[in-house]
């Protein structure tokens, strides 16, 4: 129950924020690219890249990566396939952009941190290095279909800094070299900041929607991936591990719950918007699933404490 607690205790502000997010965009005017762009290419790279130098590595983490990648691939490509028999409409290529991750950092960073601590942020950002590159890649590309590549998708992902923030503190970790104090002090609050801007970003995106149109038949596609799918193929890995392979503590095993129970992820509405698929229909979706985010992060915490 004390977990149970802790976790509300700390995603509650999350909610705080978002609101804050659409007051600011509704009624302050701020902009939306700008503080995407902030999250993305300026922070993100800090705390990514402070994140991987810090870590206490051990080889068998290079696997997270490639489970989840793998993972994350295969919910997307099924979600998207089943989708176009489903709708004759580019409908089915936001379901498929989607279900290939979902608010793993944003949302799912303060949770870890919250039951974990900061020394395990770098794993948890290696894990999430699959789901991030089939969001900027594969997502993309399910989201641009018609006009987009699986080559052009790729050389998307290249051009992120936070891949390349990623490999060069693996790299910087590997040398055996200490982060400067002063570097780690501002990394603490880049990750604080991180966290403010990513879910205020949810808010604000919601703000420049003109309505939020609820969708049931929508809904149910882009949930199923999200709350079924995801926590199925999330505590399969966890139980293989804990059944055959052991090479995970539990402490991963916390993290590949996290992200497999976490809401749609914050940005899909601005890449909705972008590529003109349905906004206001996946404004809504991202709504109600953060909310119900509320009750799925703590089951599924709950579950894995059952489970051992």
């Amino acid at each position: 129950m004390d977990i149970v607690l802790l976790l509300i205790a700390n995603i509650i502000p999350l909610y705080i924020l978002i609101a804050l997010g659409f007051i600011s965009g509704r009624w302050m005017d701020v902009n939306l690219p700008s503080m995407a762009t902030v999250a993305i290419y300026i922070l993100a790279p800090i705390v990514n890249f402070g994140a991987m130098a810090q870590m206490n590595f051990t080889p068998e983490y290079i696997a997270l990566p490639v489970i989840f990648f793998l993972g994350s691939a295969t919910i997307g490509t099924l979600s998207y396939k089943v989708s176009q028999k489903i709708w004759k409409n580019n409908t089915a290529n936001l379901i498929g952009m989607g279900s290939v991750t979902g608010n793993t950092m944003y949302f799912g960073l303060p949770v870890v941190l919250a039951l974990l601590g900061p020394e395990w942020v770098g794993v948890y950002a290696l894990l999430n290095l699959g789901t991030f590159f089939n969001e900027v890649g594969l997502g993309y590309f399910f989201g641009a279909r018609g006009h987009a590549t699986l080559k052009g998708a790729a050389l998307k992902v290249l051009k992120f800094p936070v891949v390349h923030a990623i490999w060069l503190g693996l790299a910087y970790n590997l040398s055996g070299f200490a982060l400067p104090g002063s570097f780690i002090r501002y990394w603490d609050y880049s990750v604080g900041a991180w966290i403010i801007i990513g879910m205020m970003i949810i808010g604000v995106a919601l703000s420049k929607q003109s309505k939020l149109e609820i969708d049931i038949k929508l809904l149910a596609s882009m949930f199923t991936p999200k709350f079924i799918l995801w926590p199925l193929f999330g505590f399969s890995v966890i139980l293989l591990d804990k059944l055959h392979f052991q090479a995970f503590g539990p402490e991963v095993h916390i993290m590949m719950a996290v992200v497999s129970s976490v809401p749609l992820a914050g940005n899909l509405v601005a890449y909705a918007a972008t590529l003109k698929l349905h906004p206001e229909k996946a404004a809504a979706a991202v709504l109600i699933s953060t909310l119900l985010a509320f009750i799925t992060v703590p089951a599924a915490v709950i579950i894995l404490q059952l489970l051992s």
